[in-house]
């Protein structure tokens, strides 16, 4: 290879090295738009009583709430490719309480990809994309990322009814 091919394959390597760079940027910012679309300002815990499962922890507009059991108390574990299918429950500010969802059992927990995340009873909270509409309940005891996800009920306690693994205990 002659010296002036040699500088064009190096620049053009550098131009797609650059490319990914940015790529991988937008990527990542998408990862963290994804993680706290569900609801950018300030949330309301509420509770609502779902076929199958019983009362559960929703927000305001009735999306259901989860929990993973892979999470430690009051520290979440899923990042990334988790938090696109699994958005954590954020929020701008103290979220409010109504309908048997209690105050004293919601505290916050720093992100490092975006908003505070709620917390209840120890558990951070998330979403799940497959779940479209109020009172949907597709990521019910469910296995993704290594452990199962359940439904919160408002004492914060596992809502295993309605799922394959009814009775699970931690």
């Amino acid at each position: 290879m002659t010296a002036p091919d040699a500088l064009r394959s190096r620049a053009i390597s550098s131009s797609r090295w650059r490319a990914a760079i940015a790529v991988a940027g937008l990527l990542a910012a998408g990862c963290t738009f994804a993680t706290n679309s569900q609801h950018p300002g300030r949330l309301q815990l509420s509770t609502a009583d779902l076929p199958n499962l019983g009362r559960v922890l929703v927000n305001g507009k009735g999306r259901t709430l989860y929990l993973f059991i892979a999470d430690p108390p009051n520290a979440s574990t899923c990042f990334g490719a988790c938090a696109s299918i699994w958005p954590p429950v954020t929020t701008q500010g103290r979220p409010t309480v109504a309908d048997g969802a209690q105050a004293g059992m919601v505290t916050m927990l720093a992100r490092p990809d975006g908003p505070s995340q709620i917390v209840y009873a120890g558990h951070p909270l998330y979403y799940y994309q497959g779940d479209t509409g109020r009172g949907d309940t597709y990521g019910q005891g469910i296995t993704q990322f290594g452990a199962l996800w359940f439904a919160v009920s408002p004492q914060g306690q596992i809502q295993t009814t309605g799922s394959a693994h009814g009775g699970f205990q931690l």
